[in-house]
């Protein structure tokens, strides 16, 4: 993984002193002082440069989002950097060692603790605390995912976890039957069926999003919440047997050519997966909630699109998903804190936030509604989303499974559990 080389922080330049040439009265001086106030404000606004990474290729309304922004602050000089999932992290952390800013950046809450052990975002906790209107516009609970040693250091902005879209047309033709939710084996046979008895690939993910399978499986395989529990703080090896069984399925559905495009459908990209549902050449797209609204409108109604919860690939009393919330920082180096929640402010209103809304984003927060029938839909699962993960170990741990898995499975087989082991053994120390 190369890291993006940033450029371009934010900063501001010196304002310019006025000095008088002529007597004046002391109400003209009163008068001329603001406005010269007034046009050295201006003149430092002029000079704020503020990078935002907040922009998706793949989600069109982060450059319609982008747009907005910079219309709202026109006084300020907008540099937008592409958000890149596999990048991002590595990103943000180079810039900041440079001493640049990438000022506003979109990332999970819940995986802060990436940044917060170098104590590279700003607390917002004074901007929230003293701006109660603010502060009110998440639902109750909202703002705790953001949450590490008693500081909030980041909002969310949507409720994310992955779930199956499902062209019912093709479940008909191949004879299976959809349900609210399939275990593994449900999900096989479902898989098997498909193959058989149509011209579709039963599966679709892209790339960065084939970890779904690993972090899922991972969170469900234990015998009890307390095995889960001790295997996400490192304390169970990834040599055990649960752990192998996981990726030996998770390969099976490889090895069986059930992702589409077969061969290279570890490198598949959304837009190719997108494509591939909209005309009917994938039954089951393995999609986040957040862009159900992009898919089916792809389709364009040509089949019945369904929702799907994840399969369990474990016991019923274990049926957990990975997730958690959407949201942005603001990274402990931006030059101009005050200006930055100004835009974060505005980034997290109901007029922004409606935008995600309206393109499927289950957003947390008050006065959002959506004319998508299946809104209430993509966020059924919310209770679900399990508050750990491996990922959690250490940074290496959250590269490895994210970026790695299944691939290195896929193509080393237990060498890939053995690098994992390692990693934890590295963080924990046994």
């Amino acid at each position: 993984m190369t890291a993006a080389a940033l450029s371009g922080c934010g900063g501001s330049g010196n304002a310019k002193e006025t000095t008088g040439t002529m007597k004046e009265s002391s109400s003209d001086t009163a008068a001329n002082e603001i406005t010269d106030k007034a046009a050295e404000n201006k003149a430092v606004d002029k000079d704020i440069e503020m990078v935002l990474m907040i922009e998706n290729p793949e989600v069109p309304v982060t450059s319609e989002v982008v747009k907005k922004v910079q219309e709202k602050f026109p006084e300020i000089k907008f540099i937008s950097k592409t958000w890149d999932q596999s990048q991002i992290e590595k990103s943000v952390k180079t810039a900041f060692a440079a001493g640049e800013a990438v000022d506003i950046v979109q990332y999970w809450p819940n995986q802060m603790k990436n940044f917060t052990t170098s104590d590279m975002a700003l607390d917002l906790t004074p901007y929230l605390d003293s701006d109660q209107d603010w502060k009110n516009t998440w639902v109750e609970g909202a703002l705790e995912v953001g949450v590490f040693d008693d500081k909030n250091v980041a909002v969310p902005f949507g409720t994310v976890y992955p779930l199956l879209q499902v062209n019912t047309d093709i479940m008909k033709k191949a004879g299976v039957e959809v349900k609210d939710q399939w275990t593994w084996d449900e999900l096989v046979d479902a898989c098997e069926k498909i193959k058989e008895n149509t011209d579709a690939f039963p599966l679709g993910v892209k790339s960065d999003n084939a970890c779904w399978f690993v972090r899922n499986g991972l969170m469900q395989c234990w015998d009890n919440q307390d095995e889960l529990d001790r295997f996400n703080t490192g304390e169970i090896s990834f040599t055990d047997s649960r752990v192998k069984e996981v990726f030996d399925k998770i390969k099976d559905l490889y090895d069986k050519s059930y992702l589409y495009p077969g061969e290279g459908a570890v490198s598949a990209t959304q837009d190719q997966i997108t494509a591939a549902f909209a005309q009917g050449q994938v039954a089951m797209f393995a999609n986040t909630n957040n862009q159900c609204g992009i898919a089916k409108e792809a389709a364009n109604g040509a089949f019945d699109v369904e929702i799907v919860s994840w399969p369990n690939m474990g016991k019923a009393d274990m049926n957990y998903l990975l997730g958690g919330s959407d949201g942005f920082f603001i990274t402990a180096n931006t030059k101009n804190p005050d200006k930055a929640v100004e835009v974060l402010k505005y980034l997290t209103s109901t007029e922004i936030l409606q935008m995600y809304a309206d393109t499927g984003n289950v957003v947390p927060v008050k006065g959002i509604a959506s004319a998508d029938p299946d809104y209430q839909l993509y966020g059924v699962d919310a209770a679900k989303v399990y508050p750990t993960e491996p990922i959690g170990i250490s940074p290496e741990m959250f590269d490895y499974i994210v970026y790695n898995t299944p691939s290195n499975y896929l193509f080393y087989g237990d060498t890939c559990l053995d690098e994992l082991e390692a990693l934890r053994t590295a963080a924990v120390g046994k």
